[in-house]
């Protein structure tokens, strides 16, 4: 069963996912509409220059020494007609563009003007020459130049399209895709439209002016609510909706022409205002956004998230400024932008989607950490730089064989020969090359980072509150997905009819459940820990239909026997998993297998209540559940003989101990008092056992933190007056050093081998009562003979009959004095039966104790 975040489909997505091919259909007709149409550049000119008028088309200015001018066209003269075509109406200067298209050099072009104080029209016929700037004499610059330009479109709809089909449900991916939409706009409309044919002239008109109008709406739309609500959209939520109404009352009005007109009452309204009212809209509206960017990237939470923001951020700025710095001055005074302004613009323009794709493949913006890995990737790397290879490889040989032609007249034969191997070489060593960039590549963009400390801290708080199977398989397959996304991802658990049953993912039919046991599942996870896998050698096994990479079992943390399966596929940045990413899915089942054990070990206790209904086999059930929690044999040390053992009041206590072994020659010992007795004191127990085990890896790093950590759980999970007091300490088996802090504890009692006794003091305060908690850590050296007792009050404490006389720490340490020379457990088993000798078989409270003897 799937995790419920994961299965819950949209009741709207087949609707989204037809309004999300429509609209690429349309952003696509339009951007490759730009990319041919752009090419119609208009070769001939007259030499003058031109204004749209109310009555036709008025010279601004007549150049020296051209047609226009031998012809006797004049500055304010009014164009009413070309070639007999009337341009007086509102699309004159397209009928111009279309004639200037079509014509070419030394042909007549026949200008009907009206001037001012005559009465009749004239005729004027200036002959076309060649376009200063075109043809034959366009510079290797400005044709280069022109070439980028003409792609302009592209990386816009690499990253915004697929980001629009991967987030479909997402609204920022909408909003995104629609921006980078406005921004294809943002490009002067070609001549060319005017000779597309008539339905896709409409269309690219309407689509330039419907898109283009609310660009700079939807700018400042994405950034208010995206990665979450800006302070100004949060004080201000109407304010996007008004300023996108605006945007619409203000640009829709020339859908006709492809124009970014008001609506016809907004112009009635503002008169001739309106034009500089949009601008202003416009250009404020933008700002706004950047003003809303900004704001997100002051008040994110985490320094992850701000990364991820000042990417975008400064893509962002750097790509606009320059373009509202160039456009500005133009759009105010209505003249045309020239040529290599222009191509500075969108050059800089060209950033703020490059800004976001490196924010979206690095920072895992959106949660698509790898967008783009196996099209962009395989495309522009792999097969572009070995294209790249090739083409220089191709052209040395034919400069080499050119070269030693000319240099050597009778080696024209050689040529062919010398070039062709020189060629192999040099493209052999080439491919070595694209080897190690493709590599690099790989670890520096497609490489997914996660935080291992926090997905084991957030394992540790939620675990313990996991009830059953499918809320912690969902669980996992949250946590291993989000961290190392690998595709497939199954999460399989012991059920209760023996069986693994696949409780997280889709698996095929036939692999739904598995044997809970059998000599294949035992080869593959026999050695409890993750275990990469080849596919051939799972062929003829239940798991040959899963394509497995990566095989973690999940297992019972102390028996051993699996509890769970999680199989991972290939990760979708096609990396091997690394030894950290091992690491950390070990850590996750280990603490998968904690909760499972728990989660299993409640069902049996449950199942047997229920089937009895005694309260003594209830208490049994609870007290063999907590047994099991603790350790079931000694570990062996080369320098330290240790044991411990608890002795309950009831059926069940809470009293703890344990052993963690930490490798390298470290282990932990660890003795708590849980303030409580029975099922209470059992359940807190079991509380603070699992957010030790779930975490105890930090403590040979850093154990006040992970002390910290525990505390703050046991803090949140426990009613405010509980709490436990515990001794916890690490023995460095090759530095005979003892490291503990004493949480509030009773004082340890270390004999040195020469007689003096020490004892370790309390550190910090008692675990559970105080959200802010810290502690001191202290060391003590370990020398031959020296014998460690670490108790719980059940033992000082214990009473004698009715007097209420107390056995005491000095009986205690007169006991372990006297019998020193045994063996920890001989000497542990004195300790206990001295204490209820002493107290005639009378127990008040749990008796705990570990004993650690230095070889």
């Amino acid at each position: 069963m799937m995790p419920t975040e994961t299965t819950r489909a949209s009741r709207y997505r087949p609707l989204l996912l037809a309004m999300a091919i429509l609209f690429s259909i349309a952003t696509v007709t339009y951007s490759v509409g730009w990319m041919y149409y752009v090419r119609a550049m208009i070769q001939v000119e007259v030499g003058m220059d031109t204004d749209p008028a109310p009555a036709g088309i008025k010279v601004r200015d007549v150049w020296r020494d051209s047609p226009a001018e031998h012809a006797g066209l004049r500055a304010n003269d009014i164009i009413i007609a070309i070639n007999g075509r009337d341009v007086t109406a509102p699309d004159g200067s397209s009928i111009l563009n279309q004639i200037w298209y079509e014509s070419h050099p030394g042909e007549t072009v026949n200008l009907t003007v009206r001037r001012a104080g005559e009465v009749q029209p004239r005729i004027i016929s200036p002959v076309f020459r060649a376009l200063h700037g075109t043809g034959d004499t366009l510079s290797l610059a400005r044709r280069g130049a022109f070439a980028i330009v003409r792609f302009y479109p592209l990386l816009f709809l690499v990253v915004g399209l697929p980001v629009l089909f991967l987030r479909i449900e997402d609204r920022n991916a909408w909003l995104l895709a629609l921006v980078f939409a406005g921004f294809i706009t943002v490009s002067p409309r070609p001549v060319g439209f005017a000779y597309a044919p008539e339905r896709l002239q409409v269309f690219l008109y309407h689509y330039a002016a419907l898109v283009g109008s609310v660009l700079p709406s939807l700018f400042y739309f994405f950034f208010a609510v995206f990665p979450s609500r800006s302070p100004i959209d949060r004080k201000m939520p109407w304010l996007k909706w008004l300023l996108l109404a605006c945007g619409i009352c203000l640009g829709w009005g020339g859908v006709n022409r492809g124009d970014m007109l008001a609506l016809p009452f907004i112009t009635a309204l503002l008169g001739k205002s309106t034009g500089l009212v949009r601008l202003t809209l416009a250009y404020g509206t933008v700002i706004l956004g950047l003003i809303s960017l900004f704001c997100n990237v002051v008040s994110a939470t985490s320094v992850e998230d701000r990364r991820k923001l000042k990417v975008m951020m400064w893509g962002t700025l750097v790509g606009l400024t320059p373009a509202i710095l160039i456009g500005a001055p133009y759009d105010w005074t209505g003249g045309d932008v020239p040529f290599w302004l222009d191509f500075t613009r969108v050059i800089f323009l060209i950033l703020v989607p490059l800004s976001f794709a490196y924010a979206v493949v690095k920072h895992r913006v959106m949660d698509i950490p790898v967008l783009l890995r196996r099209s962009a990737r395989y495309l522009l790397v792999e097969r572009g730089f070995a294209i790249l290879i090739l083409v220089v490889s191709v052209g040395i040989t034919l400069w080499f064989g050119q070269a030693f032609a000319k240099r050597f007249s009778g080696g024209t034969r050689a040529v062919i020969p010398i070039g062709a191997t020189f060629g192999v070489l040099l493209f052999t060593g080439a491919t070595q090359v694209h080897r190690h960039v493709r590599t690099r590549l790989d670890r520096a963009f497609f490489r997914s980072a996660y935080d291992a400390q926090q997905i084991l801290e957030t394992l540790a708080s939620t675990t313990l509150t996991v009830t059953d199977r499918e809320a912690l398989a969902a669980l996992l397959y949250r946590q291993i997905q989000e961290a190392l996304h690998p595709m497939p991802l199954y999460v399989y658990l012991l059920s209760s009819d023996g069986k693994m049953h696949a409780y997280a993912g889709h698996p095929p039919q036939d692999a739904i459940d598995l044997p809970g046991s059998g000599p294949e599942l035992a080869q593959l996870t026999g050695r409890n820990e993750p275990v990469e896998v080849n596919p051939t050698v799972l062929r003829g096994t239940p798991l040959e239909s899963l394509g497995a990479e990566c095989l973690v079992p999940i297992c019972g943390s102390n028996d051993g026997k699996l509890q769970g399966l999680a199989v991972l596929g290939p990760r979708l940045s096609e990396e091997p998993y690394s030894t950290r990413d091992k690491r950390l899915l070990a850590s996750v089942a280990s603490q998968a297998g904690i909760a499972m054990r728990s989660i299993s070990l409640a069902e049996k206790m449950a199942e047997r209540m229920e089937a009895e209904r005694r309260a003594e086999q209830e208490m049994e059930i609870a007290r063999q559940v907590q047994i099991r929690l603790l350790p079931q044999q000694a570990p062996t040390l080369k320098t330290l003989d240790v044991a411990g053992k608890v002795i309950q009041t009831r059926a069940v206590g809470g009293d703890y101990y344990d052993f963690l072994e930490f490798g390298a020659g470290k282990l932990g010992l660890v003795l708590a008092d849980i303030a409580g007795k029975g099922m209470s004191g059992a359940l807190l127990m079991a509380n603070l056992q699992a957010n030790l085990r779930g975490q105890y890896a930090l403590a040979v790093e850093d154990l006040p933190r992970l002390l910290r950590s525990v505390n703050y759980l046991f803090y949140k999970n426990t009613e405010s007056n509980h709490y436990a007091t515990m001794f916890f300490s690490i023995y460095d088996d090759q530095a005979q050093t003892l490291r503990y802090v004493n949480c509030g504890h009773n004082p340890p009692i270390l004999l040195r081998a020469g007689g003096s006794v020490e004892r370790l003091e309390a550190t910090a305060t008692v675990l559970g009562l105080f959200e802010q908690w810290d502690c001191t850590v202290e060391e003590k050296q370990l020398a031959p003979g020296d014998v460690l007792v670490i108790y719980t009050d059940g033992i000082s404490e214990a009473a004698a009959g009715d007097d209420g006389e107390e056995f005491g720490e000095d009986r205690l340490v007169a006991t372990a004095q006297a019998h020193r020379d045994e063996t920890a457990e001989h000497l542990l088993d004195t300790i206990v039966a001295e204490v209820q000798s002493f107290s005639q078989g009378y127990q008040a409270d749990d008796m705990t104790l570990i004993v650690g003897r230095r070889r």
